[in-house]
């Protein structure tokens, strides 16, 4: 078959479900594909690479290279007396590879399960729940390199993981199709309980327990309990990162904000809740076009059925302005915004 870009309205390729068209879009299904897309990268300022869609917001026309990776599939590479080295392609459901590894009997990836997106976003976003990240198990990353032609591999060292990002997300954004992962995990089921412990949450956990599917139940209870039907309702899960200040705004922040939500993270350095920041700065349920925040969760914003990319970042930014003017702290938005 020949290789060929199309039209495409990508309202069913983002899960905000805005109206987003290209005359750019492309699926890579084979080896073929892949160096397609090397032939053409050169001919565009940009490039966009979408899984499910779960962390991008997109504007109503794009002139970038638009390109859907659909390779599926999870193998084992080597398997060691504690541990496996298991490898899942980009377009796998996240959540579906999660519950393949659990039933395999393969653990380490529990507190990530219910996330959204596919397997080749987990490494752009670094996705993270409960205490856990994605790098906390990634061993590499496979990946196709647009200006070059070919495969690469790319340890976890090199792929420099922090909240919420990577360099994927960043420097190589444009220049690299992610393939597959490559996890380490392990063969005993150890549940990470660090979060429910700090966060006074072990009433909710299945902490006295050895069943591996009351944990997943509990978590997948939690997450729902937080999100809204993205069926019902468009939307990204988390709008903005929790925000990670010096101690000098936290105080200043505190000052205002006396019952102020945070985690320390280290002598100088503090996380706080976005979430509590947006909600008692009063924006929980409030609307601006056809985009409200969640009334149930102030972190995420909902498409409520004709949502257009200005409204989502006029919305976002008046929420940062008076987030920042209120308490000095400055909100960043969590997933990529293209432009």
């Amino acid at each position: 078959m020949k290789s060929e870009l199309k039209h495409q309205n990508l309202k069913y390729f983002n899960t905000f479900k805005l109206n987003s068209y290209t005359d750019h879009f492309f699926i890579v299904r084979s080896f073929k594909d892949l160096k397609f897309t090397t032939n053409i990268f050169s001919d565009y300022k940009d490039t966009i690479v979408i899984g499910g869609g779960s962390n991008i917001i997109l504007p109503e026309y794009i002139a970038s290279l638009v390109i859907k990776v659909d390779f599926s599939g999870i193998r084992m590479i080597s398997n060691f007396e504690n541990t496996v080295l298991i490898e899942a392609y980009a377009g796998e459901s996240w959540h579906d590879f999660v519950m393949y590894c659990i039933n395999k009997g393969w653990y380490g990836l529990e507190n990530l399960a219910f996330i959204p997106g596919t397997v080749g976003a987990a490494p752009v976003q670094n996705i993270g729940a409960y205490g856990v990240e994605f790098s906390n198990c990634c061993h590499s990353v496979v990946a196709w390199s647009l200006s070059d032609g070919k495969v690469i591999e790319i340890p976890v060292k090199e792929c420099f993981f922090s909240y919420r990002s990577s360099i994927f997300k960043q420097e190589l954004n444009r220049n690299l199709i992610i393939l597959s992962v490559r996890v380490l995990l392990s063969r005993k089921w150890n549940p990470n309980l660090e979060y429910f412990k700090r966060n006074d949450f072990l009433s909710k956990t299945p902490e006295h327990t050895d069943s591996i599917n009351d944990f997943i139940d509990t978590i997948c209870s939690m997450r729902k309990s937080k999100l809204p039907n993205i069926k019902e309702f468009g939307n990204v899960g988390s709008f903005f990162k929790n925000p990670i200040v010096t101690k000098e705004i936290f105080l200043n922040a505190l000052n205002f904000f006396p019952s102020l939500v945070f985690w320390k993270q280290g002598e100088d350095s503090y996380k706080l809740s976005a979430g509590w920041l947006i909600d008692n700065c009063g924006w929980k349920g409030k609307k601006y076009g056809s985009v409200a925040v969640y009334d149930k969760n102030a972190l995420i914003l909902l498409n409520q059925g004709s949502a257009k990319f200005d409204d989502v970042m006029n919305l976002a930014a008046l929420i940062a302005s008076d987030v920042y003017c209120k308490s000095g702290v400055i909100l960043e938005i969590e997933p990529k915004v293209y432009y």
